[in-house]
């Protein structure tokens, strides 16, 4: 197993002041007003060349600070850190930005900044540009950006300097839908060629699909590391705990437990169904489908509404309801309610589909998906065509 990089007993200690003139009296006189936060405690281990590394933990868990020395950011305390291959680190994506040059301007001062020799950079320019995608505005200062579109170049700098090990720290937070799955979609590339990733984020369902290892830090200290399934459950697990304990603690102290969205809306018994009301997942090309559900209202709701989208095989977007007329409004009063949606009579040709529906409040401050992309399959064995829908058509031949 070759390493990436190799962490030797690495200790971060940070002094807190309670005040600007504290720290300028300790350096003045050598005394000690401070308090020390240790956020990093001993931590050993090595991350293997080619592997996707989850780093888990809450707020305060010492992941960014981590990622800051393995960069180069910040110094450790004590140890080492030994990184094999060239790094680039998407922590502060607009770090290095001059607000007054252009965006290809600071695309080159990026760049050079991590070690870009220029030719390399011409060469990779027009790359970096489609990537970004931010239109003539590239020609423009950075400080006319909106803090989206700066995101943008930085990330595309990033991912085109061809490193041999990439720091991700939640920058999937940034920009819109599309630009954010063009950013998975180049991960994958480098996973797919044995590029190291070392990946932060607090949606554990994209850990659990993009990483094959996990760390788990708590409170600076190396919980857990090891291949992905055992640390996510450790770590899940003591989501649960905690959750547990911190309901259990307010609750004796007379205060209200956190809401959860169990707590407001629960969905159950859903079903698909054909015309004559049996549970299927396979329907005849031009048959009604109904999707069916229960579901209760636990607390006052105002304006519940649904959602429904259909998707085919390749999960392209092949139907998508609309989500805020009327026609959408559901019953909202506290109390178990049922539901029907019926697709009426879909001229879906033979093939597999997928059916995706939600419902949430006017205010969208949360929603309670009923099915997400649940398959269903329609069949004709009198129509020998292709593509999604069929169309009735007629022609003359004078």
């Amino acid at each position: 197993m070759e390493a990436a990089v190799t962490v030797s007993h690495l200790s971060k200690q940070y002094k807190l002041y309670s005040s600007p003139l504290r720290r300028i009296t300790d350096s003045l006189f050598g005394t000690k007003s401070y308090q020390e936060f240790t956020a990093l405690d001993d931590i050993d281990l090595v991350f293997p060349k080619g592997e996707v590394i989850g780093i888990l933990g809450k707020n305060g868990s010492g992941k960014s600070t981590l990622l800051k020395i393995i960069t180069g950011v910040t110094r450790p305390t004590t140890g080492s850190v030994t990184v094999n291959g060239r790094i680039a680190a998407m922590l502060e994506l607009t770090a290095g930005f001059d607000p007054e040059l252009t965006g290809i301007e600071n695309i080159y001062l990026k760049a050079l900044s991590m070690g870009i020799p220029r030719e390399d950079i011409k060469e990779r320019l027009d790359d970096i540009i489609s990537f970004a995608d931010i239109g003539e505005h590239i020609h423009e200062p950075v400080r006319t950006y909106s803090s989206g579109m700066k995101s943008r170049l930085g990330f595309a700098v990033s991912v085109h300097v061809d490193p041999d090990i990439l720091v991700v720290d939640e920058v999937l937070a940034v920009g819109d839908d599309v630009f954010r799955l063009k950013c998975i979609e180049r991960m994958k590339q480098f996973r797919q060629q044995g590029k190291t990733i070392l990946f932060v984020s607090h949606s554990l369902f994209t850990v659990k699909a993009f990483c094959t290892m996990g760390l788990w830090l708590k409170e600076g200290k190396q919980m857990a590391y090891g291949e992905l399934g055992p640390v996510m459950r450790q770590y899940e697990l003591f989501l649960k705990e905690e959750k547990a304990r911190t309901v259990k603690v307010r609750r004796a102290e007379g205060k209200d437990a956190p809401v959860e969205k169990s707590d407001i809306l629960a969905v159950r018994h859903v079903r698909l169904l054909n015309e004559i009301g049996e549970e299927t997942d396979t329907f005849a090309c031009g048959e009604d489908v109904t999707v069916a559900f229960e579901y209760e209202v636990k607390r006052p709701i105002d304006h519940l509404n649904f959602g429904i989208t259909l998707r085919d095989a390749e999960e392209r977007e092949l139907f998508l309801s609309e989500r805020r007329g009327q026609a959408q409004a559901l019953h909202a009063e506290p109390g178990v309610h049922t539901m029907r949606i019926t697709l009426k009579k879909p001229n879906l040709l033979n093939g597999r589909y997928l059916l995706s529906g939600e419902l949430w409040d006017n205010d969208s401050t949360f929603y309670v998906g009923f099915c997400n992309k649940r398959p269903f399959t329609m069949v004709s064995e009198s129509y020998l065509g292709s593509g999604v829908v069929r169309f009735e058509y007629e022609f003359q031949n004078d």
